[in-house]
C-alpha cells in the first residue's frame, strides 16, 4: 500500500467515524453528557483514522513478529501503542 492510498483510507475511515460518532451521540444521549460532542467527534474521527490504518498495524507486527499471520500481526500492533499508554499512566501514578 503506497502513501496516497493510505491517507485516502485514512480521510475515508476520519470522515465515517465523524459521521459514526454523530449517530451514536444521537443514539445515546450519554455519551455527549459524559464527553461532550466535541469529544464525540474527536474519538469517532481517531477510531476511524485507526480503521483506516489497519494494513499499515499489520505490517508493523510482521516487522516485529515475523510472522505471515495477519490476524496475530495487527493484534501485537495495536497493543504496542495501549502498552505505552499504561506505561506511561503507571508512571504518572507513581510520580504522584
Amino acid at each position: 500500500m503506497d502513501r496516497k492510498e493510505l491517507r485516502r483510507n485514512q480521510v475515508f475511515g476520519i470522515v465515517i467515524g465523524l459521521i459514526g460518532g454523530l449517530m451514536a451521540g444521537n443514539f445515546w444521549p450519554v455519551i455527549p453528557a459524559a464527553i461532550t460532542w466535541g469529544g464525540v467527534l474527536l474519538w469517532g474521527a481517531a477510531i476511524g483514522a485507526l480503521l483506516g490504518s489497519l494494513a499499515q498495524f499489520e505490517r508493523a507486527g510482521r516487522m516485529l513478529t515475523r510472522s505471515e499471520n495477519r490476524t496475530f500481526n495487527t493484534i501485537v500492533a495495536l497493543c504496542i501503542p495501549l502498552g505505552l499508554i499504561a506505561v506511561l499512566g503507571l508512571l504518572l501514578r507513581w510520580m504522584q
